[in-house]
């Protein structure tokens, strides 16, 4: 491992405030302030391993008109089905109260709009 990337990791173990962000439906979500990724509401950790802090929550505005369309391609299981997201390799599993539950990191847990192949 490099120095630079060494000091990276070292870095990320410091907690960061987390960032609220709100689209252009004024629906708030959260997003690590490292890397962009979205966030549960309570996560410890990204899976960019920053260190998360949910103390005093930055709240910034996604640029609206700004957006790009990007393509992801992926291997999935042969019965993975549209909205499955027990079986889907992006989803992670988050917490909702005291619940562990499969999170959708593009937010479209109940509207996905992944295309099967």
């Amino acid at each position: 491992m490099q120095n630079n990337d060494l000091r990276a990791e070292l870095i990320r173990q410091f907690p960061a405030e987390v960032v609220e962000m709100s689209d252009g439906k004024n629906e708030a979500f959260y997003s690590c302030p490292t890397c962009g990724r979205a966030v549960s509401l309570g996560m410890d950790k990204c899976t960019c391993s920053q260190v998360l802090s949910w103390k005093n929550i930055q709240q910034e505005e996604a640029a609206v008109g700004n957006k790009r369309k990007a393509i992801i391609e992926f291997e999935v299981a042969s019965d993975f089905t549209k909205g499955n997201c027990r079986k889907c390799p992006i989803s992670y599993i988050g917490k909702n109260g005291t619940d562990n539950v499969y999170e959708c990191p593009l937010k479209m847990r109940g509207s996905c709009s992944i295309k099967l192949c």
